[in-house]
C-alpha cells in the first residue's frame, strides 16, 4: 500500500487544547500549511504559542462549533485535509447537556460542511474509552479491545445521564458518526484515533497550568507526590506520549486508502503503566539523583505501594496502527522516558507555580 499525497491546507479543530497544540506543533516541523479555529480570548495564544511558525499558521475565531457552524464553508475552502480534536473537557459543573452539545452537535455540524468541500481527508480524535462501558465496569476484565471493537450505544438523551457517563459514550457517539458520514462521502478518507491516557510535557511555548486541572493527564502522575493523596486514583493503565498521540494524527493524513469497507480506527498505546511500576522506577537512583540534581527530593513524597488500589486488566490491539501508519511498538516514546519528562517539569512547575494549587 503506497501512502498518498501529502495535503497542502489542514484544518485543526481544538488547537489551543492539550493534545491539539501538539498536532499543530508536528504538522508545521512537517511543513504543512495549518488553519486553526479557535475561541475570542484564545486567538493570539494560539498565534503567541507558535512563534516561529513563519506564516504557515492561520487562526480563525470560531466562538463556539455548534452556534458558529455557518463560517465552516468559507473555513473548509481550498483545504485539503480536517484533524477535528475539539471537544468538551468533563470537569465539575459542566452538564451532560453541555458535553453532548459540543461533542456531538459540533462534530455532526463539521461533517455536514464537508460536502462540496476540498476536503479529502478527515481524522476524528476519540479514545478509548469509547470501548468501554460509561460507568467504566468493565475496565477490569481482561479483554482485548482492536479496531474491530464497537461500543453497544448508538445514541444517548444528555438529561437522562451523568457528565462523566455523557462524556464516555459522546465519545463512541461521534466515532459513529464519523463512519456514517464516511458513507456519505466515499471520496473522502476517514480514520478515528484512538489514544488511552495520554501523558508529556507541553510543546514549547504552551501557556503555563494554571491549576492541576490544567496539567490534563499529568495530573494522574502528579499524584504520586500530590499533598493528601493518598495513592493515584486513576485506574486506566495504558498509556502514550502526547507526541506519539499527535504523530499518529500527522501520519492519518498521508496513509494509505484501505479497501472498501474496512475502517481506519486507530488505537494508539506503548503498553501499560501500574502505579507501583511508577513508584519503583521513580524510586532508582538513578532517577533519584536526577531530580536532586534539580533541587527535589522525591523519595520523601512517594506514596507507599502497599496502597496500591486495583487497575484496569484489559489489553489493546494495535496491529492495524502498525500496518496502516507504520507506528510500531519501538517507536513509541517509552514509560521510564515519560516519567523522567513529566516528573522534573511538575516539580518545577509546583514550586514556582504554589498559588496554582
Amino acid at each position: 500500500m503506497a501512502s498518498q499525497t501529502k495535503p497542502n491546507l489542514v484544518v485543526v479543530t481544538g488547537g489551543t487544547g492539550y493534545v491539539g497544540s501538539m498536532v499543530i506543533d508536528q504538522l508545521l516541523v512537517e511543513g504543512y500549511k495549518v488553519r486553526a479555529t479557535a475561541r475570542a480570548p484564545k486567538v493570539e495564544t494560539l498565534k503567541n504559542t507558535y512563534p516561529d511558525a513563519h506564516g504557515k499558521l492561520e487562526v480563525i475565531e470560531m466562538a463556539d462549533l455548534v452556534t458558529d457552524a455557518g463560517k465552516w464553508p468559507t473555513i473548509l475552502q481550498g483545504v485539503d485535509a480536517v484533524i477535528h480534536i475539539a471537544g468538551p473537557v468533563y470537569h465539575p459543573g459542566t452538564t451532560s447537556e453541555d458535553i453532548y452539545s459540543a461533542a456531538i452537535g459540533g462534530t455532526r455540524k463539521l461533517l455536514d460542511a464537508l460536502e462540496n468541500s476540498s476536503v479529502k481527508r478527515f481524522v476524528l480524535t476519540s479514545s478509548i474509552a469509547g470501548f468501554f462501558k460509561p460507568d467504566f465496569s468493565n475496565i477490569m476484565d481482561q479483554t482485548v479491545y482492536d479496531h474491530n471493537t464497537w461500543s453497544d450505544i448508538d445514541d444517548i438523551d444528555p438529561k437522562d445521564h451523568a457528565p462523566s457517563y455523557t462524556y464516555i459514550a459522546c465519545k463512541a457517539i461521534s466515532d459513529k458518526l464519523v463512519w456514517k458520514a464516511a458513507e456519505r462521502y466515499p471520496n473522502i478518507d476517514f480514520t478515528t484515533v484512538f489514544p488511552p491516557t495520554i501523558y508529556g510535557w507541553f510543546v514549547k511555548d504552551y501557556p503555563t497550568p494554571r491549576s492541576v486541572a490544567e496539567l490534563n493527564g499529568n495530573k494522574f502522575v502528579y499524584e504520586l507526590i500530590q499533598k493528601d493523596i493518598k495513592f493515584p486514583t486513576w485506574p486506566i493503565t495504558t498509556i502514550a506520549h502526547n507526541r506519539d498521540v499527535a504523530k499518529a494524527h500527522v501520519l492519518a493524513l498521508t496513509a494509505p486508502v484501505l479497501p472498501k469497507g474496512e475502517k481506519k480506527r486507530i488505537i494508539v498505546s506503548l503498553g501499560t503503566m501500574t502505579w507501583v511500576d511508577a513508584i519503583e522506577f521513580l524510586k532508582t537512583p538513578e532517577v533519584v539523583a536526577k531530580l536532586k540534581e534539580r533541587g527535589h527530593d522525591i523519595i520523601a513524597r512517594l506514596p507507599d505501594i502497599s496502597a496500591a488500589g486495583p487497575q484496569s486488566q484489559y489489553g489493546l490491539d494495535t496491529s492495524l496502527t502498525e500496518s496502516v501508519l507504520g507506528l510500531k511498538k519501538d517507536d513509541y516514546i517509552p514509560w521510564k522516558e515519560i516519567l523522567l519528562e513529566v516528573m522534573p517539569n511538575l516539580m518545577d512547575w509546583e514550586r514556582a507555580h504554589p498559588e496554582a494549587l
